[in-house]
């Protein structure tokens, strides 16, 4: 991967404001928590730490990510892990992730054919800090750096938070190209991990900057990745987590209506309510109505909820509007992007308060 020199002349402008921060409170407090981590991950994803892993050690692996702040209760994502995956797969599907002979692409996407509930802000995070010389972390800061540093037409997937094998490969090439121009500037102690904690000064030196203020938008349709069923659903329940909801997926609420997310409450006057989403990728429009209206029959049910891209949700709108009155009034449409934003700032408040250390972690970390 060969830098342009605009690529260069930017990633120079930032070098200043990494080291402002390594010298500041935050970075000596974030070095050390890196070391805890390391030795966390060294001890536990070694092949002889994976052959003994209980659901306890699982738990101390996953609370401890970043791409886990956004879930306020991690034993519920913890636990949800295990009862989709089955402890034997996750040891099985975790070392060959981190250990086995095939080349990396091959590997990432073997466990993300293989086990449900990891995404790629946390695998590739797991593997970062398993293999921080060569392997970088995915998330939504790293995107919104690239994009202040000019790589939108380097890496053409900047937009997506789901990356194929392939992909994330890619991002680690042109990581290790940013490392060796870092390391030519001064920095030294530079490597793929690194490159994560100077990706998220970059995001916060730019933020007020028209560049930035682009990307914290949620995507146009034409730009936004196409829907990811299964990374919106785990969104949407960590959404409602936050807010104080008992959430549930893919529950069955009536006759032949299974739907993809329940946010549920008791509120005094009322009982039980429930609010009802459903999350529109492929399939069928009129499928999706149908379910709808069978969930409407439960008396609990409030609201029923769309998530969807713009596009989905005119053609839904289209389909509804001829429909009778009290479902039209009962149907509410959430766009995509909306929904990522939102879970963005709930893993961002997450970890402001979790700072404060105000409840110890069930797992320990």
């Amino acid at each position: 991967m060969i830098l342009t020199q605009d690529q260069i002349t930017k990633l120079t402008e930032h070098i200043q404001p990494y080291k402002r921060y390594l010298e500041g409170p935050d970075g000596p407090e974030d070095r050390q928590d890196r070391q805890q981590r390391l030795a966390l991950y060294a001890e536990l994803l070694s092949p002889h730490g994976l052959k003994q892993m209980t659901e306890l050690e699982v738990g101390q692996v996953v609370s401890a990510l970043w791409a886990s702040q956004m879930w306020g209760n991690k034993g519920y994502l913890v636990d949800k892990l295990v009862q989709e995956n089955g402890l034997p797969k996750l040891q099985e599907q975790l070392d060959n992730l981190l250990w086995g002979q095939d080349v990396l692409v091959a590997r990432y996407d073997a466990f993300r054919k293989s086990v449900r509930g990891f995404g790629t802000a946390m695998l590739a995070e797991i593997l970062a800090f398993v293999h921080p010389e060569q392997c970088g972390v995915w998330n939504d800061k790293a995107r919104q750096a690239l994009k202040a540093l000019g790589f939108m037409p380097s890496i053409s997937f900047l937009n997506k938070s789901q990356l194929s094998g392939a992909e994330y490969q890619t991002f680690n090439d042109w990581v290790a190209a940013i490392v060796a121009e870092l390391k030519k500037e001064g920095l030294t102690k530079m490597d793929a991990l690194e490159t994560n904690y100077y990706f998220f000064e970059v995001a916060r030196s730019a933020k007020d900057s028209s560049t930035i203020s682009v990307i914290t938008e949620p995507l146009p349709p034409t730009q936004a990745e196409k829907v990811n069923h299964s990374a919106l659903i785990e969104q949407v329940l960590a959404i409602g987590q936050a807010l104080g909801f008992q959430t549930e997926k893919e529950k069955l609420v009536a006759k032949g209506a299974k739907v993809d997310v329940v946010w549920q409450a008791r509120i005094a006057n009322l009982g039980v309510v429930m609010y009802i989403f459903e999350v529109q990728s492929h399939g069928s429009i009129d499928s999706l109505i149908l379910n709808l209206q069978r969930a409407l029959v439960n008396q609990s049910v409030q609201r029923l909820i769309v998530v969807a891209s713009p596009a989905d949700i005119a053609k839904l709108h289209g389909e509804i509007v001829s429909l009778p009155e009290n479902f039209r009034r009962a149907v509410s449409y959430w766009e995509a992007g909306e929904v990522i934003r939102a879970a963005n700032l709930v893993s961002e408040l997450n970890g402001i308060i979790g700072k404060l250390d105000l409840v110890k972690s069930e797992f320990g970390t």
